[in-house]
């Protein structure tokens, strides 16, 4: 059945035209027709994601980013590959760090085994100090190679870009950062070859700041004396550091061993 428009009256649902006041009927029926088609439903809108989930999946992703720029500089140390800004501040502060901790264990380890005490706030603080100076000499060297570069090549490097390569570069110092921690850990006889390895790293490092402070392409005036500028600014910081760092670690030892000449 179907019904009038007009006059409201029932009539058979293949009537065209109205019996009672012959109103057309179809075009009724197709303008029905055509509001149900074109009528949209609403879509359904999916819940955005967490922002908790968001941010931990972002670090999930630069972590694994980092790793992976980690594993090839091990590979090709100096190859060409793309890093954020924070790989090699991170990678060489973590180093830094981590070398500190391996001589907080056996400072700690020996202190104890020989005056019966861990060292107390005497440790804290030198190793405070020495991981300051030591970031601070790191920063040293990274300025002489700016410096050498801009004399070699008369152009300006990145700073971010010039910590990314020297730490790419000395990359597998990682590797030997963590093992000569754990050498650390274990103690006794171990202690000789974490040191050694502490050496190791540094020469590394050292390496690494000269071969990038020449290595590149059209050179301005001869790498020779870009190097030389290099080293002596690196040097004149690193004594800088000892001076101000030397005292204040020399006034702490000999605390130390005014304490142990007590027991």
């Amino acid at each position: 059945m179907k019904k009038c428009p007009n006059c409201g009256a029932s009539m058979d649902a293949d009537v065209n035209f109205c019996t009672n006041c012959g109103t057309k009927l179809i075009e009724e029926n197709i303008n029905t027709s055509v509001e149900k088609a074109t009528r949209v439903e609403p879509v359904s809108q999916t819940p955005a994601q967490p922002q908790r989930m968001r941010s931990t999946s972002d670090r999930s992703v630069k972590m694994q980013n980092y790793w992976q720029w980690l594993v090839a500089s091990w590979k090709r140390p100096t190859g060409e590959q793309s890093a954020e800004k924070w790989y090699g501040i991170a990678t060489i502060l973590g180093e830094i760090l981590l070398f500190v901790l391996g001589i907080s264990v056996a400072l700690n380890g020996s202190i104890s085994g020989i005056f019966g005490s861990t060292g107390g706030s005497f440790t804290t603080q030198v190793l405070f100090e020495l991981f300051l100076f030591l970031a601070l000499a790191g920063l040293g060297k990274i300025v002489g190679v700016m410096f050498g570069r801009k004399f070699i090549f008369q152009t300006k490097t990145d700073i971010y870009t010039l910590i990314n390569k020297i730490a790419q570069i000395s990359g597998i110092n990682a590797i030997i950062i963590v093992v000569a921690f754990v050498c650390c850990i274990l103690g006794g006889n171990n202690y000789g070859f974490a040191v050694l390895l502490a050496i190791i790293a540094l020469f590394i490092f050292d390496f690494a700041c000269i071969l990038f402070t020449v290595k590149g392409q059209n050179e301005k005036r001869d790498s020779f004396y870009g190097l030389l500028i290099s080293v002596g600014i690196s040097l004149l910081i690193v004594l800088i550091l000892i001076g101000i760092f030397g005292n204040a670690l020399k006034d702490q030892i000999q605390s130390l061993i005014s304490s142990a000449l007590r027991f």
